[in-house]
């Protein structure tokens, strides 16, 4: 005779009790050897095939994707927690020696959590507009809130994409202000004697698991 299954017991699977209990089975792996989710903008040399959503869908060409959330985004809002410059060495081309780049760590204005950026090449200057308005308006990077899009860039090589920056406000919210603070604080405290480079990206990484 066929076992019935009772419906009672499958009802506490739910998306908060999956979330609740996310750690089980992981109380003995070393952080370091849990990446971060980035949001990354896919190029025309993009590993597509490595990208795709919970749908089975590949982002296009000048679109960014979460690693973590396995979402295609056209654009997104967001909160920058820590910016840091230092420097890397293009794999294809390591006769050119090191090049800078900035790797950043925001929170998106979603739900704030935790996402790493990396800006190098055209995309370098990407963070300005914010370095700018936060010494203008006299306060902290992560109360000013912005928006990511994405711009075509063409040259002698061909079109590429980088994203932008987009300053939306001063964020008000005493609630969200307190959040974004100690997240902030927690990963400034972190990074203080960080060496930002290619080699040393697993310290930034290991931030998110602080």
């Amino acid at each position: 005779m066929e076992e019935k299954t009772d419906k009672k017991e499958l009802a506490i699977y739910d998306s908060e009790y999956l979330n609740n209990n996310k750690g089980i089975g992981m109380s003995k792996v070393d952080p370091l050897d849990i990446r971060p989710p980035e949001i990354r903008l896919i190029q025309k040399s993009s590993a597509i095939d490595d990208f795709m959503d919970k749908n089975g869908k590949k982002p296009k060409i000048g679109q960014f994707f979460h690693t973590g959330k396995l979402e295609i985004l056209d654009n997104f809002e967001a909160y920058i927690l820590f910016a840091g410059k230092g420097i890397y060495t293009d794999k294809r081309k390591p006769e050119e020696g090191n090049k800078p780049q900035y790797k950043a760590i925001g929170a998106l204005a979603s739900d704030f959590s935790l996402f790493g950026l990396t800006l190098r090449s055209s995309a370098l200057y990407t963070l300005s507009p914010l370095f700018t308005t936060t010494v203008s308006l006299k306060r902290p990077m992560f109360s000013i809130k912005i928006r990511f899009e994405v711009k075509e860039l063409a040259g002698e090589k061909g079109t590429w994409y980088i994203p932008v920056c987009r300053i939306l406000g001063a964020e008000e919210s005493k609630d969200k202000l307190s959040i974004l603070s100690q997240n902030a604080i927690n990963i400034d405290k972190n990074t203080t004697n960080i060496n930002l480079t290619e080699e040393k990206n697993e310290q930034i990484e290991s931030i998110f698991n602080s």
